[in-house]
């Protein structure tokens, strides 16, 4: 039985097909009914069902399956699709190459990849990535990203990452819309540079990640109006801690019950002690607390087992955007005009109050964890933490003032210039 000679090729045909010591390995077996359809088979006693075309000047083999998996008259049937195919102008197995290709470059296999690859460095004497910077990406990228979990990341176009930016900027914020964009953008280089993609079209999209700077500042009445609508949840209680400790939103909204010291004694006061692994500056800061600090820790942290705030064991608070969204719906129905806020505005005020009740530079620049210079690290180790208990006591008695004294002659704000 020749290649030149084609066989009826039954199931039974196909059974008996066996190779001779002079047939190379992979012989093929032509089909008498269907011209191009045929068996190869191999001295492993495997045996596959293909289909021959011509395609341009290439002449191509399909696979079809194993004569295991399926009939002579399954795999005929098949055959003729694929040529039907050819015919409309298809190439088969170009598109399976491309099917292929786009299930090993899916996006979230690649995402595993990426984040594999931050935690063991190929680079030599590169460092793995810190661990709360990585946990960030990872929720980026695996979280805010899920919408692009199943699709080849080539497919992934400029128009869908903007549709994303502005969903996730709706539900958390522009901040996390900012930043997932911005690991977003870190993966596509990457995967440029390992011929993954043809083109980064993270980094042409140019509506979201260049937020600009912010100059917002509330101002004691803004404060107070925003301290009294805060009423008596999770939520509540992180707004409160942050106009109180000038802290940023994830320090106060994941934080642990283990960093924290509220009891109080002669020789000991209470204390949060952020880790360098949750700071920003990757520096180590002790947060002394005030009263009224200690106060909503205890309560929200009674309950608790791990983190203060939030629902689950792993992360704390979640739901930023929908929780201040809420916030501003309960000041806008109390008759309260305030101009645009976020968050973040709230350590820029912070900063200001200390500033008008004349506390010096150096110790609101200690208050908010900012890195001196140098020479400053280097000869002026002083942590100044009596300093900044004063400071945040007097703050927070300001604070206090100034809700109380709303509470007596509540008049809606106008408002307000930034």
């Amino acid at each position: 039985m020749s290649q030149d000679a084609p066989l009826k090729l039954t199931d039974a045909t196909v059974r008996k097909l066996a190779l001779t010591p002079d047939m190379p390995d992979g012989k093929i077996f032509f089909d008498a009914d269907l011209p191009r359809f045929g068996v190869r088979v191999y001295r492993s006693g495997r045996k596959m069902w293909f289909a021959q075309y011509r395609f341009g000047r290439d002449t191509r083999k399909a696979n079809i399956a194993l004569t295991t998996e399926k009939t002579a008259d399954q795999a005929r049937e098949l055959a003729k699709d694929i040529f039907a195919h050819v015919r409309l102008g298809r190439d088969p197995v170009a598109e399976i190459q491309r099917s292929n290709k786009d299930a090993e470059d899916r996006f979230d296999k690649l995402v595993a990849k990426y984040l594999h690859e931050k935690l063991h460095p190929i680079k030599p004497g590169k460092k793995p990535m810190r661990q709360r910077s990585y946990d960030e990406v990872e929720r980026h990228l695996e979280s805010h990203c899920a919408p692009f979990a199943k699709k080849p990341i080539r497919s992934i176009t400029k128009g869908d990452i903007a549709d994303l930016y502005k969903a996730i900027a709706n539900e958390n914020g522009s901040g996390a819309a900012s930043h997932t964009w911005a690991s977003l953008r870190a993966l596509m280089e990457w995967a440029f540079r390992n011929d993954r993609l043809d083109k980064n079209v993270a980094a042409q999209y140019d509506g979201g990640g260049t937020n600009p700077s912010r100059e917002r500042t509330l101002l004691d009445p803004e404060l107070s109006v925003v301290w009294r609508a805060c009423g008596a949840d999770q939520f509540a209680a992180i707004v409160k801690l942050l106009i109180l400790t000038g802290a940023r939103r994830d320090e106060v909204g994941h934080l642990p019950l283990s960093e924290l010291s509220l009891e109080s004694s002669q020789w000991v006061k209470p204390t949060w002690l952020l880790p360098a692994d949750r700071a920003k500056n990757g520096r180590e800061h002790i947060f002394p607390l005030s009263d009224p600090a200690v106060a909503l820790l205890k309560e929200a942290a009674e309950t608790r087992d791990r983190f203060v705030f939030g629902h689950g064991s792993t992360r704390g608070f979640s739901g930023w955007g929908k929780a201040k969204a809420a916030l501003d719906k309960r000041i806008a129905d109390a008759g309260h005009k305030v101009e645009h806020w976020t968050l973040h505005d709230l350590r820029r005020s912070f900063a200001a109050g200390l500033q008008r009740l004349k506390i010096e530079p150096h110790i609101i620049e200690a208050c908010l964890n900012h890195v001196p210079p140098k020479l400053q690290r280097t000869y002026q180790t002083h942590a100044y933490e009596d300093e900044q208990r004063a400071a945040l006591a007097a703050w927070a008695t300001h604070i206090d003032a100034i809700v109380n004294k709303a509470g007596k002659n509540v008049v809606p704000l106008k408002e307000t210039a930034s």
